[in-house]
């Protein structure tokens, strides 16, 4: 991962900066993607700063849509872990996201902007 700045503009004249973000970014978005159906209508899912082995949970939510955002800090490592069932068996779905700030350069300002990563949790 690069944190160099690079300039998105070659002409500074004319230039709209309302699209520029000058202040570092708080918090960023991952979405969920989740298996709803007949036998899991509610999936408990767990986000875990780094690895969910020894990771720190930070959230837990049973949803029961199949698209979820969770709003957390950039730049960490996150796992989610969904836990469905099927013939009375539990199965865990895990996966790893990671928020990355973008820094760029719109002429003379410094801006920043969030990638937006999906976590697959689907049960296939």
């Amino acid at each position: 991962m690069f944190s160099s700045c690079r300039s998105k503009f070659d002409d500074c004249t004319e230039q709209d900066y309302a699209n520029c973000n000058t202040e570092r970014p708080q918090t960023g978005r991952i979405t969920a993607r989740l298996t709803i159906n007949s036998e899991n209508r509610r999936v408990p899912v767990r986000v875990y700063e780094g690895n969910f082995e020894d990771g720190k949970l930070v959230r837990e939510d049973t949803i029961s849509i199949k698209t979820f955002n969770y709003f957390l800090t950039p730049d960490t490592e996150y796992s989610m872990v969904a836990r469905y069932l099927r013939d009375n068996d539990t199965i865990m779905v895990v996966n790893k996201a990671y928020i990355r700030v973008i820094r760029y350069r719109m002429c003379e300002l410094r801006c920043y902007d969030l990638d937006k990563p999906e976590v697959d949790l689907r049960l296939y």
